[in-house]
């Protein structure tokens, strides 16, 4: 099977940090989400999660601490907590992409492809350079079949990260799934270029080459393919 590759789980972006100018006493939210972020970069999770409630109960319309809280809820696995806290964020500003794409993250992670397909669209009609959320939106679309959207979505990525092996990889399955096989051979073989370590690169590239009834050159990346396999085994 030629499985399209994806990374081991859709990154959440950076917490978002407030610094405010002055001192803070101990009624200032921005101080607990701040203590909250310290204590979530060193892997204190449940602790920044007291932090970041803290924050909003003096303040519970602050957008940043409701953030935070649901970045937090997502790490641990409370995908519910999380959504809520997303949607939260939303209200409060409804324009952002960053909320926007973690919150297609744990849609997608739930099964709920049309909704995080809406996320993820949203997001980059509001941030067209937001390369994450198009490589997300590629890789939802090439699950769905909607094979020329995934590939108009990897070009976009390609756009801002030419490097990125990944979706070069992903870019050359979608243009074989379209009989597009000397596109797909020059993708897959500009995704190699870049990284020559992953197998199923070389698996994919084989389909295509024997499509075109290149055998050799097929032969050859079957063969890579199987010692690359080996050493991951």
């Amino acid at each position: 099977m030629r499985l399209i590759l994806f990374p081991r789980y859709i990154p959440l972006l950076l917490l978002l940090i407030i610094f405010i100018v002055g001192g803070c006493g101990v009624q200032d939210p921005d101080y607990y989400n701040r203590m909250g972020v310290f204590l979530d970069s060193q892997g204190k999770i449940d602790e920044a999660v007291k932090k970041y409630k803290k924050s909003l109960r003096i303040d519970p319309t602050n957008r940043e601490a409701h953030y935070n809280l649901a970045v937090a809820y997502h790490k641990k696995g409370l995908f519910n907590e999380a959504i809520q806290e997303y949607k939260t964020v939303l209200e409060l500003y409804p324009n952002d992409p960053e909320t926007l794409y973690n919150l297609g993250a744990i849609y997608a992670r739930s099964n709920m492809q049309d909704a995080a397909v809406f996320a993820w669209q949203k997001a980059v009609e509001l941030k067209p350079d937001f390369a994450e959320a198009h490589y997300a939106l590629g890789f939802a679309y090439a699950q769905k079949k909607q094979f020329d959207d995934a590939i108009k979505e990897y070009l976009k990525v390609l756009e801002k990260r030419p490097d990125d092996a990944i979706t070069c990889n992903n870019l050359g399955v979608a243009y074989s799934e379209k009989g597009m096989y000397d596109e797909a051979i020059d993708e897959l073989k500009k995704s190699i270029k870049i990284n020559s370590t992953m197998a199923m690169t070389h698996k994919n590239l084989e389909f295509a080459y024997r499509k075109k009834g290149m055998e050799e050159d097929a032969n050859n990346e079957l063969k890579l393919y199987e010692e690359l396999s080996k050493k991951t085994n």
